[in-house]
């Protein structure tokens, strides 16, 4: 049997093999066909085959069929109804975002100190206010780098949290709540404590069960106790510093009064260190949860 080749050279012998009939090649036999029956004699009857052998076989499914949404094929993830969207990527950025911004919060905690000292000085006329405010360069720097990788940590974490909750809907998991809220969400009140995000990532959590599950089944799944850290790091609990120290924030560092901007650093001390550990605990939190429910989640999608 000759070997097909396509284009590219690579052979396909195996496929013409599989598809292509076998020829015998034993030789035409040399013996004479019998002779006819005699005049006035009955033809032969050929062998018939038994009735279970001669019924027709079962007509074949129509083509085109496809599994419907949420389908679990035996030892298979469920199969999607509409094509799935990356997430591993936008979890290293938040990663990265997020751990800029812990370390940001550590070097304006600690440079916090040193500002202080230069605030109490100024305010009690020791330094000019050129003095003062070259030595609390370094913190507002500090501050700055950690307000812009907060922000672009929030924007890139949105588009997280919307690509997780349209993914687990493709395999027909309904959650409660649309992936619009991963951007509205933050939006809702009560504003500073983050619950409708917490609530959110709590089901997408569940949702992204990489498992075979019936149903609603997933809604039963445990819980992943860093998310509640997260949530008492980041929205609880700063909720009593924030009382505390609502008069120093009023007067922060955007309002161009150099004296409430002393006042603000000069006042800066246990609390403030309180407030800057939260953050930290916050944002480490947040890392874990990023990188195990992307981990999970890509197990279900099977996302390289």
């Amino acid at each position: 049997m000759s070997v097909c080749t396509n284009s590219a050279g690579v052979s396909l012998s195996a496929v013409s093999d599989e598809f292509q009939t076998p020829q015998s090649s034993t030789p035409p036999s040399s013996t004479p066909p019998p002779p006819p029956p005699p005049p006035g004699a009955a033809p032969s009857q050929p062998a018939q085959p038994p009735p279970s052998a001669s019924a027709p076989p079962p007509p074949p499914p129509p083509s085109g069929l496809t599994p419907p949404p949420g389908y679990i094929a035996y030892g298979t993830n469920p199969t999607p109804s509409v094509p799935l969207r990356r997430v591993r990527g936008l979890s290293t950025a938040v990663v990265v975002l997020v751990a800029a911004a812990v370390l940001g919060t550590v070097a304006a905690t600690i440079l916090s100190f040193g500002a202080a000292s230069d605030a109490r000085n100024f305010l009690d006329g020791s330094i000019s206010q050129d003095d003062f405010e070259s030595a609390i360069g370094p913190l507002n720097a500090a501050q700055l780098i950690t307000g812009v990788a907060t922000v672009a940590a929030g924007i890139v974490t949105i588009i997280w949290l919307y690509r997780i909750a349209s993914n687990v809907r493709a395999f027909g998991r309904q959650t409660t709540f649309h992936p619009l809220f991963a951007i509205f969400g933050w939006l809702m009140p009560p504003f500073v404590l983050y619950i409708v995000p917490f609530l959110m990532s709590r089901e997408l959590w569940k949702a992204s069960e990489p498992g075979i599950v019936e149903g609603n089944d997933w809604k039963r799944d445990g819980e992943n106790p860093v998310l509640w850290m997260w949530f008492l790091t980041y929205g609880v609990l700063p909720i009593i510093i924030f009382a505390f120290q609502a008069s120093s924030l009023a007067g922060g560092l955007g309002t161009g009064d150099i004296d409430a901007l002393a006042e603000s650093i000069e006042d800066f001390g246990a609390l403030g260190v309180i407030a800057g550990v939260l953050t930290v605990i916050a944002g480490g939190a947040w890392i874990i949860f990023v990188r195990t429910l992307t981990e999970r989640h890509t197990q279900l999608t099977r996302e390289s």
